[in-house]
């Protein structure tokens, strides 16, 4: 059989199941640091590559199941198995898999990407973030004051636009595409595998285009993710009347720098590149996109320190929620993500960083 590397474990989807048929995991994800993704259980919180053989680990490093090679194809390794240390009758075995996803097509609608390009030149490469807006001509975002210099920002702005007249503003971003169809996840999924060049960033920031922020405080936000290194994570949302909160666990709770949670919203995730080279199939094919917000948690395997919804920047939702949104079809359309992935959900919070003395 031919060997196995750390890269092909992690640039691969595994389903985990036992020899019966039961699935555990969906997509199982091997990350970087021995974290896994995609299932959340305590005797799969690790991983290891050692002689050849692939160990899920608790959290001790106590081996639970050693699996070694059993299939391949041209490509690589498709199978392993492997009998459980935890119950010595039950045989496990990961299967190589294609990322779940709802819409089933390789692409996804490549004529809606319409681009004018790089409209700033000489910045990309220069700084490290970017924030990807879904946009139309209701969106705030040339009204966020910039409160420090252009040279001081530390990421770069792709516009995703989906009115019908390009505006005449649309050399203001670095980048402008015009997208006419689809949601915002789907349409974001299809822009990045149609313009592969936007994952050369470290960190990206996707927002809904009513939030009232800064240029300063998404600076800060793009700061604090990377000092405080998070894969996941968004601003909290202003407690005031005038702002929409759909998640209380959302809301600033002002005694905190942040706080630790496995839950972050639609409405401004932050990603690492890593974690959303890993989501993107999850993006793709949803409309409302309802469950979204649980599965990418999930598939960065809900490290405790890793996910935080950061306090002490704070953005405002401006409109209400359901404008264009139908429930029933909402929630048919998350149960079925749910069962492509077979994470549940959970708004936990584990505690956190308090405001006193924080300097970051």
């Amino acid at each position: 059989m031919p060997p196995i590397s750390e890269d092909y474990l992690q640039r691969t989807a595994w389903r985990l199941s036992r020899a019966d048929g039961l699935v555990l995991a969906p997509a199982l994800r091997f990350r970087n640091h021995g974290i896994v993704g995609g299932i959340i259980s305590q005797w799969e919180r690790a991983w290891e590559l050692r002689d050849g053989c692939v160990l899920l680990q608790d959290i001790s490093g106590a081996t639970t199941t050693r699996f070694e090679v059993r299939e391949h194809d041209d490509q690589g390794v498709t199978e392993l198995r492997g009998v459980s240390r935890v119950v010595s009758t039950i045989e496990q075995v990961l299967t190589r898999v294609d990322m779940p996803s709802l819409d089933e097509t390789s692409v996804g609608n490549a004529d809606d990407v319409s681009s004018i390009g790089i409209v700033k030149n000489g910045t990309k490469g220069r700084r490290p973030n970017l924030v990807i807006l879904r946009a139309s001509k209701a969106s705030l975002h040339r009204e966020w004051p910039r409160y420090l210099a252009d040279e001081d920002r530390n990421w770069d702005l792709c516009v995703s636009w989906y009115g019908d007249e390009i505006p005449s503003y649309a050399e203001e971003s670095e980048y402008f595409f015009h997208q006419k169809r689809d949601m915002k996840f789907t349409a974001i999924a299809n822009l990045i595998l149609n313009q592969p060049h936007l994952l050369e960033y470290q960190n990206f920031w996707l927002p809904d285009d009513d939030l009232e922020t800064s240029w300063r405080d998404i600076n800060r936000l793009f700061n604090i993710f990377r000092r405080s290194m998070l894969e996941l994570a968004q601003p909290a949302l202003s407690g005031n009347s005038n702002s929409y909160v759909n998640h209380l666990v959302t809301r600033q709770t002002p005694e905190y720098f942040l706080r630790y949670c496995d839950f972050i919203e639609l409405m401004c995730p932050m990603l690492s590149r890593e974690l959303l080279e890993i989501c993107l199939p999850a993006f793709r094919g949803t409309t409302q996109a309802f469950c979204l917000d649980h599965i990418w948690g999930g598939l960065q395997g809900r490290v405790p320190g890793r996910t935080a919804i950061i306090d002490d920047v704070v953005v405002t939702h401006s409109r209400p929620m359901g404008v264009a949104y139908d429930g029933s079809e909402a929630m048919d359309e998350g149960n079925r993500l749910a069962a492509l992935y077979g994470i549940e959900g959970s708004f936990t919070v584990h505690g956190g960083i308090s405001r006193d003395r924080c300097l970051l």
